[in-house]
């Protein structure tokens, strides 16, 4: 089976570990509970971190002549100063990342549905955007996968989000004295995921590989490419493209079995059948064409298999009672 490697997280610290949260709760989250035992993670809540307690006043952001405060309405106090001093130097300690889960709504830690106020108190929302914290780690990390738990709950976003986390994780762990042998052996273990995010883009890193440049330069160029490929997945039609050029490829394969397959793909694409099942096929085939060497391929084995979202959650319940 596949060897992955272990992602490096930061986390809200209030997601399924510590009671840290405003009203001293903990927030249960099956994302991070399914991840701990296959990630490192490092956790952090930036309002203790700056020395609030727990319970603490609630805390907003508020625009105010084009600047934006992180303040606490109830007690006055404007705590911008002393959240950007703790962002920076937590994150400039930081010697190795791949991925970010936060907590939504935070004013801290939201990435994007943050609400931001007039005023202090009694004042409207003028807009929504990034925690204070939050907002650091999108400029500084660019491209990188960052989600919000309560996204997370989405099967297609979080399998979008593992594929990303592991993809990166693994694009760290080739950085050696032989980075650009290492980075082929990289490639072509993602090169069908690859194409199945973006064509135009995976031919660009495959000809990046091809330049006669200093390592330093094919890192900076093979991760720009990179960060713009896994962006977002790609449209059924490309994945669908994809899934029939990596089947041609497989030996041994006979007329019935390649129109088995095309008629999968079909009732695929007319969303009668589930990913999943094309992805068993071709797994099983794959196996059978080239044996162990078959794991590499991240587009069949992109994250481990534990951690697959469940298929039904209700497949065991009795509809029908006594019946």
């Amino acid at each position: 089976m596949k060897i992955f490697p272990k992602p490096i997280v930061l986390v809200s610290r209030c997601l399924e570990f510590d009671k840290v949260r405003y009203n001293g709760q903990v927030i249960p989250s099956k994302i991070v509970r399914d991840l701990i035992p296959f990630v490192d993670f490092i956790k952090v809540c930036p309002e203790v971190g700056i020395g609030l307690g727990v319970p603490r006043d609630v805390l907003r952001i508020i625009r105010q002549n084009g600047e934006y405060h992180l303040v606490q309405p109830k007690t006055g106090q404007d705590l911008t100063e002393r959240m950007n001093s703790f962002t920076n130097s937590f994150l400039d300690g930081i010697d190795a990342i791949d991925g970010f889960i936060f907590k939504g709504l935070s004013p801290s830690m939201g990435v994007d549905d943050v609400k931001v106020y007039a005023g202090a108190s009694m004042a409207p929302v003028v807009e929504k955007g990034a925690g204070l914290f939050a907002k650091e780690v999108i400029a500084r990390y660019e491209g990188y996968p960052i989600e919000e738990n309560e996204r997370l709950r989405n099967n297609h976003i979080r399998d979008h989000f593992l594929t990303k986390l592991y993809t990166f994780a693994a694009f760290r762990n080739i950085m050696s004295d032989n980075f650009q042998k290492e980075l082929v052996k990289f490639h072509k273990n993602n090169f069908y995921l690859f194409m199945s995010y973006d064509r135009e883009l995976s031919d660009k890193m495959s000809e990046l590989l091809n330049k006669d440049i200093e390592d330093q330069q094919m890192f900076m160029e093979y991760s720009s490419l990179l960060k713009q490929i896994m962006k977002k997945p790609g449209n059924l039609d490309l994945r669908i493209d994809t899934s029939r050029e990596h089947f041609s490829n497989l030996g041994d394969i006979t007329p019935s079995e390649r129109g088995f397959f095309e008629n999968i793909l079909e009732r695929f694409a007319k969303n009668q059948t589930s990913w999943d099942a094309v992805i068993e096929i071709m797994r099983m085939m794959a196996l059978r064409s080239f044996g162990d060497v078959s794991y590499k391929d991240s587009f069949l084995y992109p994250y481990p298999e534990e951690l697959k979202a469940e298929v039904d959650d209700r497949r065991e319940k009795d509809y029908w009672g006594d019946q």
